[in-house]
């Protein structure tokens, strides 16, 4: 009975240790926020890059249309 009673409590124990190591650990995994320069409803900085065609892109060139731009890493 005495021997149950210790085998229970040291099954608790040990949940509780590893409830708050896994818990620390997560804390430490956790990303930063990224910082942004870019403010909402501010003009794009102005850049240049190459389009699907290997053309070159110019923001500038851009100005008073309507532009969306989607970057995306290509091959996954």
């Amino acid at each position: 009975m005495a021997l149950a009673r210790r085998f229970r409590t040291l099954l608790v124990v040990a949940a509780v240790v590893l409830a708050a190591g896994g818990g620390l650990v997560a804390y430490k995994m956790r990303l930063p926020q990224p910082q942004s320069v870019f403010a909402a409803g501010q003009p794009a900085p102005d850049f240049t890059l190459n389009d699907q065609d290997g053309h070159p892109f110019h923001l500038a060139a851009q100005r008073g249309n309507g532009v969306l731009l989607i970057f995306y890493r290509g091959y996954w």
